[in-house]
């Protein structure tokens, strides 16, 4: 007879009242709550009580242009978030203060990657847009200092971006490729063979993650080094006949979420399992926590039950 943890159960995640209507494009954890950003520059913050509310209503120029990635400092004290030409900014949870980065190194391009490492006032960061480009940046005394840009895909966009705890980025792009920083500049990693494009990728301790089509998901863990050379093998899972768009990790809790409501959980050593809830809306930002949650069209919103993931 099957057994299944209380928290993988298919039944315990529902649609939550969500303060926007506008689509929510990615979610992250914090020292606060979960963050979420999308349509008209929302970024909404999720209390202790549970409920949803708007942080930032208009984006960190005040000018109301789509957000589509967000990241959290190390301390979870300040949320990133980038977007629609060239807007970007953070908002200091600690604080409550909003500051603009908008047209970082001049570009002017959808900002559709955002990666940071580092505690609040240190923190590194690294963005894509939608020509190619990778910009990395370093806080330095309240100001951000940016190197050249880069094209590790050419003229392809990389469709996500993570960093690790060193500091080190990995990205992915609609031609199934995944890169990886190097003092030089950007290195190709995998995927062969992988006959689908990557929208979705995440990087923790001992995993590098990456997503998409056909319900395609690559593993690669190290055998005790970094996921660099020496890595193992990439490991592929078939989740669905639906596109990854969404994957997040954090210790041996695996996340993942796109097209059709689909959400699926795991367990490191475990298969991932399929979560059910009464909606169909695509899901593009998933956060490992307490709880769970998955973000998407339409401002939906989901959330466990009974809490975890």
């Amino acid at each position: 007879m099957w057994r299944f943890d209380s928290e993988m159960n298919p039944a315990t995640w529902k649609a939550v009242d969500s303060p926007a209507s506008a689509t929510l494009h990615d979610v992250v954890g914090t020292a606060h709550g979960p963050c979420a950003v999308g349509g008209r520059g929302l970024v909404l913050g999720r209390s202790s009580d549970g409920t949803w509310g708007v942080v930032v209503e208009n984006g960190p120029g005040a000018r109301g242009r789509t957000l589509y990635c967000a990241d959290a400092t190390d301390d979870g004290e300040r949320v990133w978030f980038g977007g629609a030409s060239g807007a970007l900014g953070c908002y200091d949870l600690r604080e409550r203060r909003r500051t603009d980065f908008s047209k970082p190194a001049g570009l002017g391009n959808a900002l559709r990657g955002l990666a940071v490492t580092g505690e609040r006032g240190s923190e590194k960061l690294l963005a894509s847009d939608g020509s190619g480009h990778t910009l990395p940046g370093e806080m330095t005394s309240g100001a951000l200092d940016w190197e050249d840009p880069r094209r590790p895909a050419g003229d392809t966009a990389l469709t996500a971006v993570c960093s690790d705890r060193d500091g080190v980025g990995y990205g992915t792009d609609s031609n199934g490729n995944v890169w990886r920083t190097t003092a030089e500049g950007w290195d190709r990693i995998g995927v062969a063979g992988a006959q689908n494009s990557f929208y979705a990728a995440s990087v923790a301790a001992d995993a590098l993650v990456v997503g998409g089509g056909n319900g395609r998901v690559h593993e690669r863990r190290p055998p005790g080094g970094s996921r660099g050379r020496g890595s193992r093998p990439w490991t592929p899972y078939t989740l669905g006949s639906f596109t990854v768009e969404a994957l997040a990790q954090r210790g041996e809790r695996l996340l993942a979420g796109g097209t059709s409501g689909s959400i699926y959980v795991r367990r490191v050593g475990r298969e991932w399992t399929g979560v059910g809830w009464p909606g169909s809306k695509t899901i593009l930002g998933v956060a490992v926590g307490d709880p769970g949650v998955a973000v998407g069209k339409n401002g939906t919103i989901v959330e466990p039950v009974s809490g975890g993931d």
